[in-house]
């Protein structure tokens, strides 16, 4: 599993855990990113500049750092 996967996961888990709308934050974040987070799998490769985007997206939609 790489890090691109894990931090997917990881902002899925602040969205159920939050009980904000699964719908509204996955797009606002998509549309930050450039990609459908739902969409990584565990076999996608790290894409530096993927992680780099998703991780600007988390913050700046959820206040969520992922390091």
């Amino acid at each position: 599993m790489g890090k691109l996967y894990e931090y997917s996961q990881r902002i899925e888990e602040h969205i159920q855990r939050n009980n904000l709308d699964v719908f509204k934050t996955r797009g606002a974040i998509a549309m930050r990113a450039g990609f459908i987070i739902s969409l990584i799998q565990p076999s996608d490769p790290d894409d530096p500049i993927k992680i780099a985007a998703l991780k600007s997206a988390a913050e700046s939609v959820l206040g969520l750092r992922l390091d």
